[in-house]
């Protein structure tokens, strides 16, 4: 039986650049809840930024954050994993160094950015719609480093991760979440670590939760889950590691419902 549902965000529920749910996902998101069937928002984005994208469901669901970086239920972080800050803060100036790259610093309530172009603080605020904090020196910032982000302006997002991997390949894991974004964590966490102590928290095993993604940074999400999803237009990778595919989130979902 399954009591627990985790399902990555963007290019999973949220298709095609949408920074809103589908109509359909909040209210079986409910009905779920009413059967004891929880939900877990499991993102790259930012804690802040997946409570507003749940809106009437923000306090019922629980979270996996930055990529994995760290989970939240019932309100409370039970996993959360750090960077090095002298790691950290070589990767940032590698970063910086690099032409049409920005930092994004990520903490636990905030995301802090020092920016090149203004276009890059508009297009967090305003389409994202992420909890930003602008510093002078982002080398300065005290909070603990849950991770770091590039921003690659144009379209050399690709290129720019073969640079990256070449030189942090081994000591961050990286992962490229969507257009323009590159992702670095701790070497070995990911979504799975995250999963794992979320089903330790409310006790239930694999073979009691279903899982959703499209992305290599989902696979181990989805290895933690007996019944696992990969929405068809998800990488082939994604698609080959799960045992069910499906065009939509929320026609699986209902299922559960009948």
């Amino acid at each position: 039986m399954i009591r627990l549902i985790a399902s990555d965000m963007d290019g999973t529920i949220l298709k095609n650049g949408a920074q809103t749910l589908p109509p359909r996902i909040l209210p079986i998101i409910e009905r779920l809840r009413e059967k004891g069937i929880g939900f877990v928002a499991a993102s790259g984005r930012q804690y802040g930024n997946l409570r507003r994208l749940m809106g009437p469901a923000a306090d019922t669901v629980d979270y996996i954050c930055e990529n994995g970086a760290f989970a939240v239920h019932n309100g409370k972080i039970v996993y959360k994993a750090t960077m090095e800050r002298d790691l950290g803060q070589a990767l940032m100036r590698d970063i910086w160094s690099r032409d049409g790259c920005e930092i994004q610093l990520s903490g636990v309530k905030t995301a802090y950015i020092q920016a090149k172009d203004p276009s890059y603080t508009w297009h967090l605020k305003n389409i994202l719609k992420n909890d930003v904090t602008e510093v002078r020196d982002i080398f300065k910032t005290e909070e603990d480093y849950i991770k770091i982000s590039a921003y690659v302006h144009g379209d050399k997002t690709e290129e720019r991760l073969r640079e990256f991997k070449e030189r942090w390949n081994g000591v961050f894991t990286l992962a490229s979440t969507c257009d323009h974004w590159i992702d670095f964590i701790p070497d070995g966490i990911n979504k799975g670590h995250a999963m794992r102590a979320l089903m330790e928290t409310v006790n239930v095993s694999r073979e009691e939760i279903m899982a959703f993604g499209d992305n290599y940074n989902d696979l181990e999400l989805l290895a933690c889950a007996e019944e696992s999803y990969a929405v068809s237009d998800g990488k082939p990778e994604v698609i080959a590691a799960c045992r069910h595919i499906c065009d939509s989130v929320e026609d699986v979902l209902e299922t559960l419902l009948l």
